[in-house]
């Protein structure tokens, strides 16, 4: 059987009941193969005339589940006496009618009310802390009123935690060091001199400042003082104007004026010139570059 809801009995009120609000209850059970919920309506009637009448709901029912079908109304009785219950409860598509109905049931009223229940005296302290029936809250879901002490957690805040701390994006300094991650020179404050500014430094040989260049020399192999901006400059062109090995600034008008014992940086470029010879015992500089002597009398 697909659907048939089968009609049990009255469960409530009572064959013998007081004078007081009842909710109609009526017993069923489903009988079919499906989920159903039944539904219908239940009269009252004293000397034959109808005093009363409500529809009545069941929760949803398995199959060959019983449950209750509650009225929609409660019926409070006029007087004392008696009374006659009938109705009709199916479901939809039902396929067996006959055990829809209530068979009439009958209901004394009595006059005799039913007895209150005992008040309930005041007792919260025994609920609160210390009283004999303290309530516990742990586990309870919602928030409690008051604020409520942090349990120690560190562990959960920390790398492998359950609510690890990211710190990406957020000011100030750590405690501890961080390496540095990739970045430009736009975030060094003065800008750093890069890779390409110290080897052209090194090795180079181009002009790149006109203040550091060493391999701007004239045509004698003499650094000019421009060239090396330190100390007081003497007077004349910067072709003429040069350190001597005693580290002190001379000047010279020409080839001929330059004084004997000078030490100069070549660059080979082209032969040593007359009057020049190479110097050996004064140390060793990167290639192309090399000492050499001004000695006029020499051979």
């Amino acid at each position: 059987m697909d659907y048939d809801v089968e009609v049990l009995g009255l469960r409530t009120p009572a064959s013998t009941s007081p004078l007081a609000p009842c909710r109609l209850v009526v017993s069923v059970r489903n009988n079919g193969t499906h989920n159903a919920v039944a539904s219908g309506y239940v009269r009252i009637y004293s000397a034959s005339l109808q005093v009363f009448e409500s529809e009545v709901y069941s929760d949803t029912l398995a199959p060959g589940q019983s449950g209750d079908c509650s009225s929609v109304s409660y019926w409070t009785p006029p007087a004392e006496g008696l009374y006659m219950l009938q109705g009709y409860i199916s479901t939809p598509l039902d396929q067996v009618e006959p055990n829809n109905n209530l068979n009439p049931s009958i209901v004394h009223i009595t006059g005799t009310p039913p007895t209150p229940p005992t008040p309930v005296e005041l007792h919260a302290a025994q609920h609160e802390e210390g009283g004999k029936d303290e309530i516990s809250i742990e586990g309870l879901p919602g928030r409690a009123a008051d604020q409520q002490e942090a349990l120690a957690h560190v562990a959960s805040h920390q790398a492998g935690g359950s609510d690890a701390l990211n710190v990406g994006g957020l000011l100030g300094q750590l405690a501890a060091d961080q390496p540095a991650l990739a970045h430009s020179n736009t975030r060094h404050n003065p800008t750093m001199a890069t890779t390409a500014d110290l080897d052209s430094h090194r090795y180079g040989t181009a002009v790149h400042t006109a203040a550091t260049n060493l391999a701007n020399r004239d045509s004698f192999g003499v650094v000019p003082v421009a060239q090396l901006g330190i100390g007081s400059e003497p007077g004349g062109t910067d072709a003429t104007r040069f350190l001597a090995r005693d580290r002190i600034w001379r000047q010279a008008q020409s080839a001929s004026s330059i004084p004997a014992g000078l030490i100069c940086i070549w660059n080979q470029q082209m032969q040593i010139p007359s009057g020049w010879s190479l110097v050996e015992d004064v140390g060793v500089l990167p290639l192309p570059y090399i000492y050499i002597l001004y000695n006029p009398g020499a051979p």
